[in-house]
């Protein structure tokens, strides 16, 4: 099965995309926001996706009460990443 890339952290590790499935990497509930739409605010996530993103450079995940939550950096190098710049 082929994975989704999350819109905040860019690994490919979604089932699908905007179905509120949790990412395993960055703890973002996907709830359909994209890179293309950084500041609308995601209510699953009490935040807009560039705080999320930023949150994930900081601390490793959106938010750094989910840090608990999120895969290890070491068990995620098996995922696929590519990195996606936000409009400014």
């Amino acid at each position: 099965m082929p994975l989704h890339q999350c819109p905040c952290c860019d690994y490919f590790s979604l089932p699908t995309r905007g179905e509120y499935d949790i990412c395993n990497v960055c703890f973002w509930e996907d709830n359909g926001i994209d890179v293309d739409e950084p500041d609308e605010y995601s209510g699953p996530n009490h935040m807009t996706l560039r705080e999320g993103r930023q949150n994930f450079l900081q601390v490793g995940a959106c938010h750094p009460n989910s840090v608990k939550h999120v895969m290890h950096v070491d068990d995620r190098l098996w995922l696929r990443y590519r990195g996606r710049t936000l409009k400014t």
